[in-house]
């Protein structure tokens, strides 16, 4: 993801997560994304908690351990607040719905909080500017995945399918 390679869950790892596991992942990181995606102009919190419950298997992911939640792959100088980065594999979607394996360098974080914030940094350039001030989750999802944040040609369907679910307009 981040910089173009998010893919639905089914791509990344599947994991079995009990509707506790969702339920308390959500309380943990909606109030986070509430608090901090404001300060970057991102009037749209239940697309990010959504893409984060997506992204990360509800927190259960490898990447999660790291506390990368938005599967941001390392960008120099893109993001401040990160604690350092490590190396895992992802799957891609590529033209024509190939999918394909990658290895790739991604963000580490100290914390849920600074993952959350790194998010919000690396959105925090002229390419996510059309961003700032979209409330409305569909149309959110619909202009990150325009503006090459994520290549799955079912990202939109997917996230909504959690913010619908979980009912993540209450946030």
């Amino acid at each position: 993801c981040g910089a173009g390679r998010c893919l639905p869950l089914f791509f990344m790892e599947v994991k079995m997560v009990t509707s506790e596991q969702q339920r308390a992942f959500i309380a943990q990181i909606g109030p986070i994304v509430q608090k901090i995606a404001p300060q970057y102009g991102l009037k749209c919190p239940s697309a990010i908690i959504g893409q984060a419950c997506l992204e990360s298997a509800y927190g259960t992911s490898s990447k999660a351990k790291h506390h990368n939640y938005f599967g941001l792959k390392y960008r120099k100088n893109r993001v401040t607040c990160n604690s350092g980065t490590f190396v895992d594999g992802s799957k891609e979607e590529r033209a024509g719905g190939k999918v394909v394996s990658i290895t790739d360098q991604w963000y580490a974080f100290a914390s849920m909080e600074d993952g959350v914030r790194g998010y919000c940094q690396f959105l925090n350039i002229s390419n996510y500017a059309n961003l700032k001030g979209i409330s409305d989750p569909k149309t959110y999802l619909n202009i990150i995945r325009g503006d090459g944040y994520a290549t799955s040609s079912t990202y939109v369907t997917n996230v909504m399918g959690v913010v619908t679910a979980h009912n993540l307009t209450q946030y």
